[in-house]
């Protein structure tokens, strides 16, 4: 649980920064005031529409020190103008005793100030969106409700009313992470593009789709290299990534359309018209695709697709020790002909093993089938069973 990792982190005598990272609204500020209420400590918040400045950050920490206290928690820190420098010359102080802890949704802002002033100074803790067996535990889901609704936490009391529902999706989690996180926080000279740009995404998930076709579905006028651009800012506000086809030339990669994920499918549902409309069964094809292949993409597998001509595979990944798993997912029954692309991609790259995740029970010879429950469980401390 991060609570028990905050703690464990904020409670050694010669910690780090802690900088606690991930998605809006799964869970990062519940996580720190437990871990606070249990440590000891201060809780400031810079989440706010006025922009606080570095001045804050230094009335915060001597505030905290005149009451005694010897740990400093600021969220949202990236809203923060010239955070960086404030943090260095606080922690850089001579007999300094205060342990910080500092949060951010967008990721992007805060790796770019710890690089560039406070390396060697900080860990960091990743909090994910949350995989399926932290919604069966918490909320009683089932699978097909965490691929047609995703979990956000403060959103599951809301499922009775999908209306409110989505609502509240779009305007506590969409709204802030485009409007605060991104727009507010970078140079964007086309506001309007970005939003197009996220809605294409949650109209086509799991779809390959070339920059050129997304270029001609939006109302601007935008570059190849500034949609591009917008799709890595997207991705470092844990909204959408863009993952690449694989292949050993880094030229062809760079070059390749991106098959687009949304990182939670409770961002798809909540722009469905209307809202709880019984999903087509091609529609439920991509949301579980997509679901899979967030689950590996927030589990830190290196995640690629690959096609050539009418062949393709799914997912191309690469677990952190090592796995290699060639994967077709398949929300209806398939057959032989169907896995060609797949036995054709391990037959060219043997060192990846073929591999099905699929929504009804079968099995084909000479594929694994990948339990589908453990793969939508899939978290970065994960121990699998296709380890």
């Amino acid at each position: 649980m991060l609570k028990d990792q905050l703690v464990v982190r904020l409670s050694e005598p010669d910690a780090l920064i802690q900088v606690l990272s991930g998605p809006r609204q799964v869970g990062k500020t519940t996580a720190l005031r437990a871990a606070l209420a249990q440590t000891g400590g201060v809780y400031e918040s810079a989440d706010s529409p006025v922009p606080f400045s570095f001045r804050d950050v230094r009335e915060w920490w001597q505030n905290a020190e005149r009451r005694g206290e010897s740990i400093l928690a600021v969220d949202e820190i990236q809203k923060v103008a010239q955070w960086t420098e404030a943090i260095k010359q606080l922690w850089d102080r001579e007999g300094r005793t205060m342990r910080l802890c500092l949060t951010g949704s967008a990721a992007l802002t805060v790796q770019q100030g710890l690089s560039e002033s406070l390396a060697g100074r900080y860990e960091r803790i990743l909090a994910e969106h949350w995989h399926l067996a932290e919604a069966v535990e918490a909320f009683g889901a089932t699978t097909r409700s965490f691929v047609e609704y995703g979990c956000y936490p403060g959103s599951m009391r809301f499922l009775t009313e999908p209306e409110r529902w989505a609502e509240y999706v779009r305007d506590a989690i969409v709204e802030p992470a485009l409007g605060r996180d991104l727009l507010q926080l970078h140079p964007i000279e086309q506001p309007a593009l970005l939003r197009q740009l996220f809605g294409v995404a949650v109209a086509m998930p799991a779809q390959i789709v070339s920059f050129e076709k997304i270029q001609g579905q939006l109302q601007g006028r935008g570059t190849l290299p500034t949609l591009g651009r917008y799709l890595r800012l997207l991705e470092s506000a844990f909204l959408v990534s863009g993952i690449d086809k694989y292949s050993g030339s880094a030229f062809r990669l760079k070059r390749s359309s991106p098959k687009l994920i949304v990182h939670d499918n409770a961002l798809l549902r909540a722009f469905e018209r209307p809202v709880d409309a019984p999903l087509a069964p091609a529609r439920f094809g991509h949301y579980f695709e997509n679901a899979v292949g967030a689950r590996f993409i927030e589990a830190g597998w290196a995640t690629h697709y690959w096609r050539d001509r009418q062949d393709e595979v799914d997912f191309v990944v690469i677990g952190p020790r090592g796995q290699r798993l060639a994967i077709e997912v398949k929300s209806s029954p398939t057959d032989e002909p169907s896995l060609c692309g797949l036995r054709r991609f391990c037959t060219r790259h043997p060192e990846f093993e073929p591999c099905l995740v699929s929504w009804v029970d079968q099995e084909l010879p000479g594929v694994r089938t990948l339990p589908t429950a453990e793969v939508l469980s899939l978290h970065r401390d994960a121990r699998t069973s296709f380890e």
